[in-house]
Formats: C-alpha cells, structure tokens, sequence
C-alpha cells in the first residue's frame, strides 16, 4: 500500500500551558509510567458558555484510565505495523491560518470544540476565534493548519506493535522509529523515538500506539483543528531530535500518524465534509510538538532548530494575494490583509522571544519551536 500525498500539523509561537503530569523514570518494556493528568481551570466566556463549565469532551475518560495497572490487551491479540519511506517526498507545513470548521466549532450563537489543554493540540477558546456575518472564520493565532508548505526530501522506518488496547499506567505497545529530512534551510534532522507513552492527557493515546481509528476534528483526539480523518496507525512516545548529528532535544515529545489524505485542491486542508471524496491514498505525519516528559510534569521545551520559516510564509501569502487580485476576489484580498497582519505578529514574537535568550536560559523560542513534517511515498504493511 502506497501513499500519495500528504497533511496535517505544526505550531509557531504563542505561549503554551503545562496540562498534565508525568512521572517516568527510563521506560522498561512493558512500558511503566504514571501521567496523572491535572486539569488547570480555563474560563471561557461567552454568552452561550457559561463561566467555569464543567470540562468537555475526554478528560475524565483518560483520567479514570491513567491510574489502571492493567489495561486490557488489544482484541485478536497484537498487531505489527511496518511504514518505510526510501529518499522520497515531504511536505513540511508552514505556520498560518486554519479557517474553523462549523461542524466542529459550532457558531458564535453556539460555539462547541472548546476542549481546554494547550494550543492547539485539542480545542479552540472563543476568544481565539475570529468571526464575520455571524460566523467563525479563521484562529486568531498562527497554527500547525495552514495551507502552506515547503517540499523536501525524507526516509522512514517504522515498526511498532499495538499490544494494549486502551490507556493504563502500563502498556505492552512498542516502537522502533527514525526518520530524516531536510528543513528548507538546508539543516539535517533525524528523529528516533522508541519509548511509548502508556496514557494521554486530555484525549487516550491507547496505550502508545493505536491502530485502525478515527482521530482529530469531531472525536477529541487531537486537534480539532485537523479534520476527522481515518488513522491506520498512530504512535505517541518519547525520543530525540538530531540537527546535523548534534542532540539538540533528548527525551522529547514525538507524534506520528498514518492517515487517509485530508488535503484537496492547492494543498487545501479539508473540513470534515471535504475528506474522503474522493479517497485520495495515504500519508505519514511526524510531529514534534514544544514539550517533554518529565518527573515533575510535561514541560515547555521548544525545539532548538533555529528555523525561522517566514520567509516562506511571505512567499506564500504573495501568492495567494496574487491570485486573489487576478481572480477580482475582493472578499479573499480582504481576508489575505487579515492574515498579513496575524503572521506579522506572529514573526515579530518569534523574533523577539528567540534574540533574548541567553546561556543556559530555557522556556523561550529557539526559532520554530514545532516541527510537522509529511512524508508522502510511504510504503505499509501489517501482521498478526
């Protein structure tokens, strides 16, 4: 089975928050680990929320299966997933923009997908959202969801086994995973991951690895800025992140799925609608968000990439404000203007955060601090 194309996340700038806690010494197989998710109080407000509601969507699911010692084995028994990739093609996706999908944010009368936990790796406070004729329309901070990207060259080796069915405090999930490519500045990565994390913080991570599933958009697993899409593997665990054979992030947060394509015409993330129609192959995402496991908790820890992506953010609004100016497209020229000034911003906070470090400093920016990258000419394979 072979893939085509490519979607999904990355994040760029904006403050983000400690939701849970991890106590994890080195991971024995099984994997043994205690993440007691803490949910710190978010007050959204708006006329139709009321003021500390109680917390939507998965929370308490994954909190009542943390503290399980032994969780249940996955029906039919273990399932072995195989994903290679030789020098073949990636797309890394550029901060910017993600327009909200009404089928999973609701409307400003009735807002829904605000799940709280850090932006945006699940919902979207009110007050992030940018409306218009009474609609949402776009996240009023730069996300991992635009529809811009850079491509580039990558390989893969993947193998990981699917034991334990949902969360516990152990699991018999494993993971072998490396994977390199080039960001668009020509620096080298290599990312190795092999330790599974046995439970989530605000949605399941089955044990580490889960397989055959729908996650993001509508089911709280994930974003919900992504759209819902078929997942038919999928690994959260902890490893190391390599810039030209130098260690610059250890025991680090690592993501990766392989989904349906939920990507259209021009590179275009689809609403939940749009996925699916036609059936477009398949994808690997490998994302690295700005945090790492820890005794005391799931800490802030940006990537130290040095990166800075926006001169190929510029290009790509130029762009689109191109097309929208030939197409006479007043109301896209308009929104464009809207997004010019958000990625403005944007750069001038990643700038600033990543000029004031200083030696042995920690808890800023060192350029891009998230990393998601697709690799598009994947091949799978599964046994029982």
């Amino acid at each position: 089975m072979k893939g085509a194309e490519f979607a999904k996340c990355m994040i760029i700038g904006i403050g983000f928050t400690t939701l849970f806690t991890c106590t994890a010494a080195p991971i024995p197989s099984p994997v043994e680990a205690t993440l007691t998710p803490i949910m710190e109080k978010e007050t959204v407000t708006h006329s139709q929320v009321p003021a500390n509601p109680p917390t939507p969507g998965l929370h308490a699911y994954t909190q009542g299966h943390a503290k399980h010692q032994n969780p249940p084995d996955l029906l039919g028994g273990p399932l072995t997933v195989k994903v290679t990739q030789k020098d073949g093609s990636t797309r890394l996706a550029l901060p910017g923009p993600r327009f909200m999908d009404p089928s999973v944010f609701g409307t400003p009368d009735n807002p829904t997908g605000f799940d709280p936990a850090p932006f945006p790796l699940l919902g979207v406070a009110v007050e992030m959202r940018k409306t218009s004729e009474g609609k949402y329309t776009f996240v009023d901070h730069a996300t991992p969801f635009s529809d811009w990207r850079e491509v580039g060259v990558g390989s893969v080796n993947m193998t990981v086994v699917d034991a334990t069915a949902i969360d516990g405090a152990r699991t018999m999930d494993k993971i072998d995973f490396e994977a390199t490519f080039e960001l668009p500045d020509g620096n080298k990565y290599r990312v190795t991951c092999n330790k599974p994390l046995p439970h989530g913080m605000a949605f399941p991570f089955f044990g580490g690895v889960v397989t055959n599933h729908l996650i993001h958009g509508g089911t709280g697993i994930g974003s919900r800025l992504m759209p819902t899409e078929f997942t038919y593997v999928a690994f959260w665990g902890v490893g190391n992140v390599y810039k030209n054979g130098k260690l610059i992030n250890e025991d680090h947060m690592i993501h990766v799925m392989v989904t349906e394509i939920v990507r259209g015409e021009g590179w275009k993330l689809q609403f939940d609608g749009g996925v699916g129609d036609p059936p477009q192959g398949i994808t690997m995402h490998l994302m690295i968000p700005p945090y790492k496991p820890t005794r005391e908790g799931m800490k802030n820890s940006p990537l130290k990439t040095m990166f800075m992506p926006f001169p190929y953010v510029k290009k790509n609004i130029m762009a689109d404000m191109e097309a929208a100016k030939k197409a006479g497209d007043s109301e896209r020229v308009a929104r464009l203007m809207e997004i010019k000034e958000l990625m403005g911003h944007t750069k001038e906070h990643v700038l600033h955060a990543t000029h004031e470090l200083k030696e042995g400093e920690k808890g800023k920016m060192y350029g891009m601090p998230f990393i998601h990258i697709m690799f598009g000419n994947i091949e799978i394979e599964a046994s029982r």
